[in-house]
């Protein structure tokens, strides 16, 4: 009879200590999906905010351009001015000088006005294009410029720059008083195997023409 008791008892704890187990082994797994899904949000606000901040620095560029070339706002609202030298935009009705179809980083001149630069287009998972493309975080201020600290999540963010007339003979032409911004900004992190993706678009319009 006592056998038999203690028979009982060694199986009562057993199932206990599975149960515990069991417990404790769901409450983890639910802890680190949870920390899994909190990360994955606070990295996609941080990608919009990335993504955000390119619009408005190209943003930014065109605006300038409407200031340090007022008397000639149809050419050189677009401009870019690694392309050209002592105003050559300036009744210059050409694309030869104006932003190209193409992909880009944003940079800051000495003169602290944005300015952009071109990249070569590689595939997202090749290193050359983490690399050219990898945002940094610097006082604050998410930069691809100044190299000063890592983020723990290495985000990449590419400006495609883009206009809306196109036919076969002057396709995406730089002529068009329209340009397509899409502001690109992609991620790892343990939540999935492949890149995470937020991707922003806005057209900028030649308004002031």
């Amino acid at each position: 009879m006592n056998k038999s008791k203690k028979a009982t008892s060694i199986i009562e704890a057993i199932i206990v200590l599975l149960i515990v187990v069991t417990w404790v082994t769901w409450m983890y797994k639910i802890f680190i999906e949870s920390t899994k899904l909190s990360d994955s949000t606070v990295n996609k606000i941080q990608a919009i905010q990335i993504a955000k901040q390119w619009i408005e620095w190209i943003t930014n560029i065109r605006d300038t351009n409407w200031i340090r070339y007022s008397w000639d706002i149809n050419n050189c609202w677009n401009t870019d001015i690694n392309r050209h030298w002592a105003n050559t935009c300036v009744w210059e009705n050409t694309t030869a000088y104006d932003i190209r179809p193409w992909s880009y980083t944003v940079f800051m001149e000495n003169d602290y006005s944005w300015n952009i630069e071109y990249k070569t287009i590689w595939s997202f998972w090749l290193w050359t294009y983490i690399n050219d493309y990898k945002v940094w975080l610097n006082n604050w201020i998410y930069n691809q410029w100044t190299i000063t600290e890592d983020l723990d999540i290495v985000f990449t963010r590419e400006i495609i720059i883009s206009y809306l007339e196109i036919d076969w003979i002057t396709p995406w032409d730089s002529n068009d008083p329209k340009m397509k911004i899409t502001s690109l900004v992609q991620w790892y992190d343990n939540t999935s195997t492949q890149a995470h993706k937020i991707e922003l678009e806005q057209i900028l319009t030649n308004w002031k023409q």
